[in-house]
């Protein structure tokens, strides 16, 4: 752990490091949610599939509180441990990454949808573990410790979910699906890669702010 002066001269609320980590906690618990929804739902009868669905919004709704309490903590802090804009951005966006998977959950009950191409749990399983992966960088962020490998990692499965949305799409236009069919997961597959994309954000972010720490 790198030493620093000024956690002594000034000390800092460092709290927001444990409200960011329980923020990131959330949306781990949404995306093995939706994935254990996307590998059985088509075991699940209308009963258990609005369960499921259900369950992700709470998850969502509860990510939205340790975002809201984020932004009201902010407010009345002095001296935060990283620049307030850096933890406002990073709370954003993790609650982006959590309306999306909960509009994407809602979108299963909309179009009807009762089996998923192997794409979506391909996808199902970056997600997961990308929010895993920010959860060690956010430990790593708190204790000064080495987040290189961690925001690396992250921008690999970023990476990973961008190649695959380009495949999906693919096999979506590759003549034998119905347009009803592509139209639906087009807008799943756009979701889920976006939801990769809001974590890498946050992975850049962090290393900005290792960088302007030095």
């Amino acid at each position: 752990m790198k030493f620093n002066i000024l956690d002594i001269l000034l000390p800092r609320e460092t709290k927001f490091y444990t409200f960011m980590s329980e923020q990131v906690e959330v949306l781990i618990t949404g995306t093995r949610l939706f994935k254990d929804f996307v590998t059985n739902i088509e075991k699940l009868d209308e009963e258990a599939l609005k369960k499921r669905i259900l369950e992700i919004k709470e998850v969502e709704f509860k990510g939205d509180k340790v975002e809201h309490m984020i932004i009201d903590e902010l407010h009345k802090t002095f001296i935060t441990p990283i620049d307030r804009e850096d933890i406002h951005t990073i709370a954003i966006n993790v609650d982006k990454a959590l309306d999306i998977l909960n509009s994407l959950s809602q979108k299963f009950e909309i179009y009807r949808v009762r089996k998923v191409p192997t794409n979506v749990l391909k996808f199902a399983d970056i997600i997961v573990e990308i929010s895993v992966e920010l959860s060690y960088l956010m430990k790593a962020l708190a204790d000064k410790g080495d987040i290189m490998k961690h925001v690396q990692k992250i921008h690999s499965l970023e990476n990973t979910a961008d190649h695959l949305f380009h495949w999906s799409l693919a096999e979506l236009f590759d003549g034998s699906h119905e347009p009803v069919e592509i139209i639906k997961f087009k807008e799943m597959y756009e979701h889920l890669e976006s939801i990769t994309d809001c974590v890498d954000y946050v992975g850049k972010l962090i290393r900005g702010i290792k960088v302007k720490q030095g």
